[in-house]
């Protein structure tokens, strides 16, 4: 048991830390003569490349999974710069061809004036993809490893340089331009890139040359793992779009949107601590399964008692006090973490058994619990809408709370289907060449 804390605790606070860097930056636009253009220039060139880097997050759990000795891990860097690669020309052609301007204008809906500004915000973030790619091939190996202590020094490391760079811009006055928060960003990732890689390379010249019950040779072997959770992505991306979109026609727009803004950053500080569940899934499942589950189980009581704590009478300090909610705005945030808390609750359990389907390399199940989920997510958006305008805000925590339940129950169900069927060829040996 203390063993799967010590490994899952620094992966959590890792995620807390990376919420924290957006709060650092946000600080220092804050400050420009017109924060308005800094910061939504800045937002929404980092929203796009935020867009663009999915494919790389997938990266980080195809490491873990299979990057357990020295040909596996040449397949999993080859799978990497392939999609690095197509990540940069696919980003250079927004920041440096009519492209861009085209699709912030029409597909972001950025206003004329601030069209320049933010395509130079996303000419700086424009090569993040490199530095991702190799963090997140190098923090697979750290994870599957059990070194996930170190992903926790590479993001406090990057938080404290964040920190120092930001403290100097405004001594400067540096903070009239977008791309000085890309600049931070960047230079961020850069610090807990060359963490990540230092130790990884060490960890790696430490695998064996091939494992006789899982060596993949060629990249094609990877794609059922990778490709189903790439599209389980984004499916996702389609979802918050249009939670916005549905809140912009209930009753009272402004409250729904504020709100729902409050809420879900509240709670998702929370889903991002319970994020590494699979991670758990995969490197002990086997070996520690009642301590694997007392720790999912754990999640699963304390994620919804916090946001339940927070809504009540408890929470005042920290709504009231600090976020300065009153009036109706407080009182509907406070409605939406009940709502909340019943994602928070399923969360851990399902991430749990996504953690399975990774581990069977099995991850069409993730796939189709996904697209369920989001399907019937916009099904009831647009039914509320019509129906019920006047639940503002509660329309989106009505929907997350319907919507988790049946995403459990069909990754469960499918789930349920593998087990009773052979390994895929992936995980069968595999000679190397």
């Amino acid at each position: 048991m203390l063993r799967i804390i010590l490994f899952y605790v620094p992966m959590g606070t890792s995620a807390l830390l990376a919420a924290l860097t957006h709060v650092i930056i946000n600080g220092v636009l804050a400050r420009s003569a017109n924060p308005d253009v800094t910061i939504s220039s800045y937002a929404v060139a980092l929203s796009l490349s935020f867009l663009i880097d999915l494919p790389m997050n997938i990266i980080r759990q195809t490491s873990s999974k299979y990057s357990r000795d020295r040909i596996s891990f040449k397949s999993v860097a080859r799978l990497t710069a392939i999609v690095s690669g197509a990540l940069v020309a696919i980003s250079a052609a927004i920041g440096w061809t009519p492209a861009g301007e085209l699709l912030f204008r029409y597909v972001f809906g950025v206003k004329e004036s601030l069209l320049e500004p933010t395509i130079g915000v996303y000419q700086v973030l424009a090569f993040m993809y490199v530095f991702t790619a190799l963090r997140s091939l190098f923090q697979g190996v750290i994870i599957n490893q059990l070194r996930t202590g170190w992903m926790t020094v590479g993001m406090a490391v990057r938080v404290a340089v964040m920190f120092a760079m930001s403290w100097f811009f405004i001594r400067e006055g540096m903070t009239h331009d977008g791309r000085i928060g890309a600049w931070i960003f960047v230079v961020g990732l850069i610090i807990e890139c060359i963490v990540a890689v230092w130790e990884g390379m060490a960890l790696r010249r430490g695998l064996p040359p091939a494992r006789e019950e899982q060596t993949v040779g060629k990249v094609g072997q990877l794609l059922p793992f990778y490709l189903p959770l790439l599209y389980s992505s984004m499916v996702l991306v389609l979802l918050n779009p249009s939670i916005q979109a549905a809140l912009n026609k209930s009753m009272d727009p402004t409250l729904a949107v504020a709100a729902y803004a409050v809420a879900i950053q509240l709670a998702n500080m929370v889903a991002w601590f319970c994020a590494s569940v699979h991670q758990i899934v995969i490197q002990f499942y086997e070996d520690e399964r009642r301590s694997v589950l007392l720790v999912v189980t754990c999640l699963s009581i304390l994620s919804p008692a916090l946001l339940l704590g927070v809504s009540s009478p408890l929470g005042g300090p920290l709504l009231e006090g600090l976020l300065g909610l009153h009036g109706p705005l407080l009182a509907e945030v406070r409605h939406l973490l009940l709502f909340l808390s019943v994602q928070a609750l399923l969360f851990p359990w399902i991430d749990f058994v996504a953690g399975k389907c990774m581990m069977l390399g099995r991850t069409k199940a993730i796939m189709a619990s996904k697209m369920v989920s989001v399907g019937l997510s916009l099904g009831l958006l647009l039914l509320l809408v019509y129906t019920a305008p006047g639940l503002n805000g509660l329309l989106a925590g009505l929907v997350t709370a319907l919507a988790a339940p049946l995403e459990l129950l069909v990754i469960w169900l499918w789930l349920k289907r593998l087990e009773r069927r052979p390994a895929p060829p992936v995980l069968q040996e595999t000679k190397p060449a």
